[in-house]
């Protein structure tokens, strides 16, 4: 049975449960260290950590900051600070404009030839 992801239907069970143990266990102990999760739940700290980047504590009250993927700030949800986003994005913006340019002049470059071939044809 296909549940549409990567992940067969038993083991999104267990997933679940498991996300489960650790929202509870973060509920009752709202100042606890992800070790502590880690031992007290039996989750591995990969499953943690996707949790904690996704945001899924910051609904129960509860904020762990971890580093920015690129500059090291701290942070409570993702992968990136507001500020690394943002430079990406304008980066990823500037490439998109550079590519739009060089097909624009490849595009006129090659209407130019066309044109100049019929001149010399005649």
């Amino acid at each position: 049975m296909s549940t549409g992801g990567k992940v067969c239907p038993a083991c999104l069970d267990k997933q679940a449960d498991e996300e489960m143990k650790v929202i509870e266990f973060v509920r009752d102990h709202p100042k606890c260290k992800v070790y502590e999760i880690i031992e007290a739940t039996g989750v591995a700290e990969p499953i943690i950590r996707r949790l904690i980047e996704e945001g899924r504590f910051i609904q129960e009250g509860v904020e762990y900051s971890y580093p920015c993927k690129k500059c090291g700030t701290l942070i409570v949800k993702g992968k990136f600070c507001e500020k690394c986003m943002n430079e990406m994005q304008e980066e990823l913006q500037g490439v998109h404009a550079k590519i739009a340019e060089q097909k624009e002049a490849d595009r006129g470059h090659g209407m130019y030839s066309k044109e100049m071939k019929k001149v010399a044809a005649k």
